[in-house]
């Protein structure tokens, strides 16, 4: 049983949510239900899944269940995976549930919160640079914007209709891979053009958020599982060679 809290956030994709009540009771369901953390459990979920029930015990018919699953999929909120366990939900974004993962636990080496500072230490920052940093812009031809652009494009190239995100939101995410995670601009170009033709992952990677969280695993899978050169590609290859 899960213990904690899950936020609600105050978003515009909240809002669109909320006109469609079955995606939204989905939605909610797997929130609450969700694994917060990836310690064992008897149904090897892992953080961000949850095992469904019963769709009646949410109110639901079977028609009305399946719809709010194509819907909740195709907005890039949750995908679903059918086991002899039953169906496992995964979140895919933040956008409107916050479901307090766990992070890892802190080392020494890291800076101290607000909280654990002196009191002659602690920062307190303004409104406007609070405002700021909500309101940051990425050009549009900064690493930030043109990555979330280019998952974008190819997930669009596999689904024309699929929900189109707020632009600065999958942006921030990118942002946050390049400055706190390490990640490289060259790096997270490969994994998204790999991941979204892996069979698996295309459709469990439709946000940056997801992008982010599954990052490590992405690069794992993708150094089993290298992208097969096309036919066309290799004769491309081939020519700037000059050995055709």
């Amino acid at each position: 049983m899960n213990h904690g809290f899950i936020k609600l956030q105050r978003s515009p994709e909240t809002w669109e949510l909320l006109k469609d009540k079955n995606a939204f009771t989905l939605l909610t369901v797997i929130a609450l239900r969700a694994r917060r953390t990836d310690e064992f459990n008897c149904h090897n979920l892992r953080s961000g899944e949850a095992l469904l029930g019963d769709h009646t015990r949410y109110g639901l018919t079977e028609g009305e269940y399946r719809g709010a699953k194509r819907r909740l999929e195709r907005w890039g909120l949750a995908s679903f995976t059918r086991t002899t366990r039953g169906t496992v939900a995964r979140l895919l974004d933040a956008g409107i549930y916050d479901i307090n993962e766990v992070p890892p636990e802190q080392t020494g080496d890291e800076p101290k919160t607000n909280e654990e500072r002196p009191d002659d230490e602690r920062i307190t920052p303004n409104k406007k640079e609070k405002k700021e940093k909500k309101e940051k812009k990425y050009p549009a031809d900064s690493d930030e914007s043109r990555l979330a652009q280019l998952l974008l494009e190819v997930i669009v190239e596999r689904k024309p209709d699929f929900r189109r995100p707020t632009p600065a939101r999958w942006a921030v995410e990118i942002d946050r891979m390049l400055r706190l995670d390490g990640r490289t601009p060259a790096r997270i170009e490969a994994v998204i053009r790999w991941c979204q033709t892996d069979e698996f992952w295309q459709n469990n990677i439709l946000s940056t958020f997801a992008l982010r969280k599954h990052f490590d695993r992405l690069e794992l899978e993708m150094a089993r599982h290298p992208p097969h050169e096309s036919l066309a590609d290799r004769l491309a290859h081939l020519e700037q060679e000059e050995t055709l």
